[in-house]
């Protein structure tokens, strides 16, 4: 997928993605179900776009499992600085992203040194 043609909810999904599989190695289900909460929360999710919230995880988890494993960690800290650049995208927007990142982490229980190193990566991408 081009990076231009993707929505904010599709970049800030990758990066949840990436984060949850990067940092344990797999896809951890408590883990996926609070992407799926974070992202539905950003949408504002109602009947009227329970369909767009539908295809913007499926392209994203799509997107993301196509990158070779080698790339993945490199892909997540550049869609970061993608993320970084969009314009109006405040401080507070992004102490929420990375609170939001941490949720993640904490989903299955703990926030091992993994999982805070590659947050402070993306927090240092954020600037």
């Amino acid at each position: 997928m081009n990076i231009s043609n993707q929505t904010p909810y599709h970049l800030f999904c990758f990066v949840y993605l990436g984060f949850a599989q990067i940092s344990n190695k797999d896809f951890i289900e408590k883990e996926i179900e609070e992407i799926q909460k974070k992202i539905a929360v950003l949408m504002d999710v109602n009947p009227s776009n329970i369909l767009e919230f539908n295809r913007i995880m499926d392209e994203t988890i799509n997107w993301y499992q196509s990158i070779k494993e080698n790339k993945k960690l490199e892909s997540v800290l550049e869609i970061a600085r993608h993320i970084n650049a969009i314009k109006d995208f405040t401080l507070e927007n992004k102490k929420t992203f990375l609170s939001d990142i941490r949720d993640i982490a904490v989903a299955d229980g703990r926030f091992n040194s993994d999982e805070k190193h590659l947050h402070d990566r993306i927090a240092k991408e954020l600037g």
